[in-house]
């Protein structure tokens, strides 16, 4: 996945905002997509697309990217489905990376 966000970004470059919540978008819209949305199901696709990102999942810039993530994701109510979830993130976000 984290390919097709980019190509070895440096450990602790911050992530587009977009490319990571496609990310996010495309993995809610690929398992489980008619499963009901959950904040905990958000804060793992959230988590996964960041790790993808960062190629390692233990530095502070991690960490921080995965805050900031869900900080921006906070503004859409979780409600839905996965993929409903998955297709509002992709209309609020434009985000450059679509399933």
């Amino acid at each position: 996945m984290r390919d097709r966000i980019r190509a070895t970004p440096p450990p602790d470059f911050p992530p587009p905002l977009g490319a990571v919540l496609g990310a996010t978008a495309d993995r809610l819209a690929a398992m489980n997509p008619a499963t009901a949305m959950s904040p905990d199901a958000l804060r793992t696709e959230v988590q996964l697309s960041v790790w993808d990102w960062h190629g390692v999942y233990n530095t502070a810039a991690v960490g921080r990217d995965i805050t900031t993530t869900l900080a921006a994701a906070a503004e859409l109510p979780i409600a839905g489905t996965r993929a409903q979830y998955a297709d509002r993130l992709r209309q609020r976000f434009q985000p450059t990376v679509r399933g």
